[in-house]
């Protein structure tokens, strides 16, 4: 099927959006800088049943916006996964899991990465790279989540790092310092961002700052790519605001 259209945009996300325009032959700083919040994970175990129902909005800003700790999505299947990533014998953790719950500590991180669309290959291509600083800052945050955790009554700590000793004491956290290495620490993010990143200045964005395309007058770009960095902080507000303002300009301009 073929569709003409006097105007496109693509909203596909910080990984498909690039992807699609490269297969599209436009590359011009496309799929560069990408950025994420690199999140390590503690399943912390509580001596009482917990409300597994919802994601908690609580979150420690202390450290903000290089770091931030909080709440993750802890359903039987997430706390399955979170004890599994600390390569630990969690057997007991996981069959007593509705007193489990699953926290995050997220940093922004010093590196970026890049996006490739591949000839022959489905999925796009992504490369990310941790800094020795990143993983200062992870390890860092995962001893000041440990610390909150039993400060609040937890009585046991499961790392999402492999061979991370699994805690019940504050005196024993300091053996996650050195643990938290590339090879070790299974980390993940639910922010991506930066891949098409706007701007003014065209030999480093590839987009113009209400996300039209270089050199492409009638093709546009909004979604979280365009988001010239990581914010530190969930993203989701800030995308929703450019998105809606580069929709209003569209209207106006158009």
């Amino acid at each position: 099927m073929t569709i003409d259209a006097d105007h496109v945009f693509v909203c596909g996300g910080a990984i498909q959006t690039p992807a699609l325009l490269q297969r599209s032959g436009i590359r011009h700083q496309v799929g560069r800088g990408l950025k994420v919040h690199p999140t390590i994970k503690i399943a912390a175990r509580f001596p009482n049943p917990l409300d597994h129902a919802g994601v908690p909005m609580h979150r420690i800003t202390e450290f903000a916006p290089s770091l931030t700790i909080g709440g993750s999505v802890s359903r039987k299947g997430h706390i399955a996964l979170a004890l599994a990533d600390s390569a630990a014998d969690f057997a007991a953790a996981l069959e007593d899991w509705e007193r489990v719950f699953v926290y995050y500590a997220a940093i922004r991180g010093d590196a970026s990465g890049r996006v490739y669309a591949v000839p022959g290959l489905k999925a796009p291509v992504v490369l990310y790279r941790l800094t020795e600083g990143d993983l200062s800052r992870l390890a860092r945050g995962l001893l000041h989540l440990g610390e909150s955790l039993l400060a609040a009554g937890a009585t046991e700590l499961y790392p999402s790092v492999i061979g991370g000793t699994v805690v019940r004491r504050t005196e024993d956290l300091g053996s996650w310092w050195d643990a938290v290495t590339r090879s070790s620490a299974n980390l993940m993010t639910v922010h991506l961002t930066s891949s098409v990143r706007m701007g003014e200045d065209r030999s480093r964005t590839a987009a113009d700052s209400f996300g039209s395309v270089w050199d492409h007058r009638n093709l546009r770009v909004n979604d979280a790519s365009l988001l010239p960095d990581a914010p530190g902080v969930n993203p989701q507000a800030g995308v929703m605001t450019i998105a809606a303002r580069n929709a209003d300009h569209f209207l106006a301009t158009a």
